[in-house]
């Protein structure tokens, strides 16, 4: 077995794909625009953000200690005359050496968390149970944060959205993950956000005493993000005259192209699509993979890919821009997912006009009640991969001869 330690490729993209935004004060970002934007505080000179971002890409790249990252922000430092901006000198040692501490920190934290974020979530059908867990070696723990030391929750479950790690400046604390064996086995109750989102009341927990900066989940933002709430860059011009937002948007779309999604990271997005304020980016995803045994049926019908595709504008048309008649609920989008590779059962609607309109396949997934899970998926051509149009969960309406039964 190797012993070399995997190589944090998330974190690195998490942080090399920011675009660089000049500010003076950090909130004139706000929450998610963080998790797609490298800004630091009193930094309105684009050459200073361009090193201090290099340099953090380097230390996650080639893996270069704290001591080495230091160094290169006070040679930079030395170089053009910034010392943290806001009319500090050279001389100011203590505040310098802090400011470099806490530029390090935070985006080193949060680009580290989007890595592990994403493998719990990868992991989260075995292991759904997370659990919040306060550092023992921070000797000045803050109550808040050490009273939710312990405390379990469904991996989907609306609490992670404001309250994953980091929760505040130098924050330490982070997540662990059980199964819900384990969970039971050890005693653990597992807690519930309400309907709204709140979480629920736990002695010794204020939770109007966390930082308002901090409630929000970089990670989550990066995986899933809602550009339409992203006021500020939308306002702040790039040199090309375009939105900072646009610039966000387009490297984003790039970086998640056909990325493949685990069940746990598609119920993440899923839940962020059901917005109304959802703006989709026409972004496509890998949502699923036949199953073999249905794959060869489908095989015997001339699709020759496995893959099911899905872009985030058909997903917001299935599941977000629903009627309440059809709306599928957050509670059976694991369902959803399932049924993208083991479909119960699937049919070819023989109506289309193959030439003119490619081919339509109906994924059916039976639940409770005489009603079903439908997602309908076009096949343009040949050479491509069958991909969702719409979504609905309905009354079972198969009986029309138009609908030919496959597997």
């Amino acid at each position: 077995m190797s012993d070399k330690i995997p190589y944090p490729e998330i974190a690195r993209k998490f942080l090399e794909k920011k675009i660089n935004v000049p500010t003076d004060k950090w909130d004139e970002l706000k929450w998610g625009e963080h998790a797609h934007a490298f800004t630091v505080a009193h930094s309105n000179e684009a050459a200073v953000l361009d090193t201090i971002h290099g340099l953090l890409n380097q230390a996650i790249k080639d893996g270069i200690p704290f001591k080495d990252f230091r160094d290169g922000l006070l040679d930079m430092m030395s170089a053009k005359g910034w010392y943290g901006g806001n009319g500090h000198t050279k001389d100011d040692k203590r505040y310098i050496n802090w400011r470099i501490g806490l530029i390090y920190d935070v985006n080193m934290r949060c680009a580290y968390e989007a890595e592990h974020y994403r493998n719990r979530l990868i992991g989260a059908d075995l292991r759904p149970i997370w659990v919040y867990r306060h550092d023992p070696a921070v000797t000045n723990p803050r109550a808040e944060h050490l009273a939710l030391d312990g405390k379990a929750f469904r991996y989907d479950d609306a609490f992670w959205n404001t309250y994953n790690p980091p929760n505040g400046w130098g924050c330490r604390c982070y997540v662990t993950t059980m199964s819900e064996h384990e969970a039971e086995k050890a005693g653990i109750a597992v807690e519930h956000s309400d309907d709204s989102g709140n979480p629920p009341d736990m002695a010794g927990v204020d939770w109007n005493t966390f930082d308002s900066t901090w409630k929000y989940n970089p990670a989550r933002e990066a995986l899933a993000p809602n550009f339409s709430t992203y006021k500020n860059l939308a306002k702040i011009k790039g040199e090309d005259g375009k939105s900072i937002l646009s610039h966000v948007t387009e490297s984003y779309r790039k970086s998640m192209d056909t990325t493949k999604l685990t069940k746990g990271e598609f119920n993440v997005l899923a839940k962020r699509i059901n917005k109304k304020d959802y703006t989709p980016q026409n972004i496509l995803y890998q949502v699923g993979n036949l199953e073999t045994e249905r794959f060869e049926a489908m095989q015997e019908r001339g699709i020759a890919d496995c893959k099911i595709m899905a872009s985030d504008k058909a997903l917001y048309h299935g599941i977000g821009d629903k009627n309440a008649k059809q709306r599928i609920p957050e509670s059976l989008f694991e369902a959803l997912y399932d049924s993208f590779s083991t479909p119960d059962t699937i049919y070819e609607n023989t109506e289309p006009n193959i030439k003119e309109d490619g081919r339509e396949f109906h994924f059916v997934k039976n639940m409770d009640g005489g009603k079903i899970l439908k997602t309908v998926l076009k096949q343009l051509s040949k050479e491509f991969a069958l991909q969702i149009k719409t979504m609905g969960y309905i009354e079972y309406d198969y009986n029309n001869k138009k609908y030919k039964k496959i597997w």
